[in-house]
C-alpha cells in the first residue's frame, strides 16, 4: 500500500493540541471527530470539485483527455464511483493521532499532480487537491478540543 503523509502545522492548533496531550491519557474522542471534520472535507472537496483549504476550483480535463475519452465530458472531473478515488478515502485515528488517506495507487497523483516525463504516462496533470483544511475547518478542530478540554477539566 503506498502512504502518504501531509502534516499538519498550523500553530495554534498544535499549541493547544499540546496543552491537551499534557493533561490527558486518552484523546481518542477528540481525534475521533477531527478524523470525522477531515473526512467531510474531503467528500466536499469531491462534490464541488474544489480544492479544500483554498475553495479555488480544480482545473478542467484537458481537451487531449476528453477527446481520448469522449463519455468523460460533462462528467466529473474525478469520477465518483463506487471503485474510485472518493470511495477509498478512509479517516481513522487513535489516542494522539487522527488521519485520512486512501489505499488507491494513483490517490498521490491527483493530489499532487505530475509532470509529462513520469512513467505511466501521460502523467502530466494538474493537482486536484482533495486533502486539506479550510480556516472554517481549523476553526471546528480548535472548537472540538476547546470543548473537549472543557469537559475533561
Amino acid at each position: 500500500m503506498t502512504q502518504i503523509d501531509i502534516t499538519f502545522s498550523n500553530g495554534t492548533v498544535l499549541q493547544v493540541l499540546g496543552n491537551l496531550i499534557e493533561r490527558l491519557d486518552d484523546l481518542s474522542e477528540p481525534m475521533n471527530d477531527i478524523a470525522a471534520v477531515l473526512e467531510f472535507a474531503t467528500e466536499e472537496a469531491f462534490a464541488t470539485e474544489s480544492d479544500p483549504a483554498t475553495g479555488a476550483p480544480w482545473a478542467s480535463l484537458s481537451d487531449a483527455y476528453l477527446k481520448a475519452n469522449p463519455k468523460r465530458q460533462g462528467g466529473k472531473i474525478l469520477q465518483v464511483s463506487a471503485g474510485g478515488l472518493a470511495a477509498s478515502i478512509a479517516a481513522d485515528s487513535g489516542n494522539f493521532w487522527a488521519s485520512i488517506g486512501s489505499n488507491k495507487i494513483y490517490a498521490a497523483i491527483h493530489q499532487f499532480g505530475g509532470t509529462d516525463n513520469m512513467p505511466a504516462g501521460p502523467a502530466g496533470i494538474p493537482a486536484r487537491q482533495y486533502f486539506g483544511v479550510s480556516r472554517e475547518d481549523e476553526q471546528t478542530i480548535l472548537d472540538l478540543v476547546q470543548n473537549y478540554l472543557e469537559y475533561a477539566e
